[in-house]
């Protein structure tokens, strides 16, 4: 009987293993039946993160772009890649890189904007050999500066008073700024700035230069001011709703071929921008991540509009230079960077905020000072409020004593960098102190921070860019 027992017990053991092997293999043709978007890919064996581990599926791709299923995570921050599909017979156009959540969200807003332009653009076909023509007479522009004895003829008299007042005003704003980048180089306590982000970030080839200051010095940008183009690409942007600022070289593409047959329309030949519809980029609009000012007016004009609004503040007048000299924060956000300093309103320490941001070398870094003080501006410090460095971070400390750090990142990860930012000395004796997070931390982080005395507020960005659009109306 104890043998037969054993037998069956024996048996029963195969058969389970069997059953077990029966249920591996059915979930993995269940798997292989599932479509490729829905798949978690073997991204952790390459050093990577599945995507769909960070966003929703809706920011995955669409009908003419993919995002790739494995994303990387880098200084705290997702970095995904998007591939443009092309229609048959057409080269696809190179992938681009999205350094985080945010960016992301606005690649995948701007690709709507993007199929209109391309839509418009197949419409507008007669106008493209006027196009070509206006392109070439911008080319001619600029040689009335680069060599007016050759080029002035024919030229309309209003061009040649416009190039000798604009580039008399640039050639001084290019000696001033020259002036100070030399002074930065000389002064050592330029290179101890504080940081909003724990640990360094991985380094990235340099980014491409922004189209508004394109174009080989100033004759080519006072060509294009002349004939309107510049006005051209911020209306394209009006129209759309969107960034006339974006980096995104897809659309990037279609706004400048748009923006010269826009010039083309307004004479009559070809297309016009009452074409495009309704905004196709509303949630950006609305979002009030875009100032009208921005919109409205030519770059240095939102620049000095700036530099006065900053006056008040009283920051140091190097500090804010270079700022506002730094093209890594396009009009566009360096607007939302000012209108976030004039509501938190520091009455110290301006002059370190500015000096980081001064140094910000990325667009997705310039967007993260943004995020950071809009982050700040929703926790509501207690007036008055100052910036001040601890260790290697900067926080922001209110008339309580409270202690605020502003980390809009992705995933907040526990490693020996971030622990070494939030184990300086001057954070033990600070009995309130709050960490702000754009989205979420590990479960290690989490546990390490509340260990330290910290308490963390989880998944912020949303709050503090609803509480951002009332203060600072897009329609302002």
């Amino acid at each position: 009987m104890q043998c037969r027992f054993v037998v069956m017990r024996g048996y029963t053991r195969v058969a389970y293993l069997f059953a077990l092997l029966a249920m591996i293999a059915a979930h993995t043709l269940a798997a292989q039946a599932l479509p490729e978007s829905t798949r978690t890919p073997p991204c952790r064996a390459f050093g990577g993160i599945p995507a769909l581990a960070m966003v929703e599926p809706s920011l995955m791709g669409g009908q003419d772009f993919a995002v790739d299923p494995c994303a990387d995570l880098v200084g705290h921050m997702s970095q995904f890649v998007l591939v443009a599909t092309a229609p048959a017979g057409e080269e696809a156009p190179p992938s681009i890189r999205a350094e985080s959540i945010d960016l992301l969200e606005i690649r995948v807003a701007e690709m709507d904007a993007v199929r209109r332009l391309r839509a418009l653009g197949a419409a507008g076909t007669a106008g493209s050999a006027a196009a070509d023509s206006l392109k070439q007479t911008g080319g001619a522009l600029v040689q009335v500066v680069t060599r007016p004895v050759e080029s002035v003829v024919g030229l309309p008299a209003g061009a040649l008073r416009f190039f000798g007042r604009r580039a008399s005003d640039l050639g001084r704003q290019a000696s001033n700024a020259g002036e100070r980048t030399a002074e930065a180089f000389a002064d050592d306590v330029q290179f101890d700035r504080p940081g909003f982000r724990p640990g360094g970030t991985q380094a990235l080839p340099p980014e491409p230069e922004p189209w508004w200051q394109k174009g080989g010095g100033f004759a080519l940008k006072l060509g294009k001011r002349w004939l309107g183009y510049n006005s051209a690409r911020r209306e394209l942007g009006l129209s759309l709703g969107i960034d006339p600022y974006s980096t995104n070289p897809w659309l990037n593409a279609e706004m400048d071929r748009l923006a010269w047959s826009s010039l083309v329309g307004r004479r009559g030949v070809g297309l016009g921008l009452g074409q495009i519809g309704g905004a196709a980029g509303l949630t950006l609009s609305q979002g009030g991540r875009i100032h009208r000012m921005v919109w409205t007016k030519p770059p240095e004009e939102v620049r000095e509009w700036n530099d006065a609004r900053l006056a008040p503040l009283g920051c140091n007048a190097e500090a804010i230079d270079e700022f506002l000299d730094n093209a890594r924060f396009s009009p566009t956000l360096q607007t939302q960077v000012v209108d976030a300093l004039l509501t938190l309103a520091p009455q110290e320490g301006c002059d370190l905020l500015l000096g980081v941001a001064a140094t910000v070398e990325r667009e997705a870094e310039a967007r993260y000072v943004v995020d950071a003080l809009q982050l700040l501006v929703a926790a509501r410090p207690h007036f008055p409020a100052r910036f001040e460095k601890i260790g290697e971070a900067l926080v922001m400390r209110d008339l309580d004593g409270r202690l605020w750090m502003a980390l809009p990142v992705d995933l907040l990860q526990w490693t020996p960098g971030t622990a070494q930012f939030f184990d300086a000395p001057g954070f033990a004796s600070v009995p309130d102190k709050r960490a702000l997070l754009g989205r979420t931390a590990s479960p290690k982080a989490r546990a390490a921070l509340i260990e330290r005395g910290w308490a963390v507020f989880e998944e912020s960005i949303g709050p503090a860019r609803e509480l951002s659009a009332r203060v600072s109306s897009p329609n302002d």
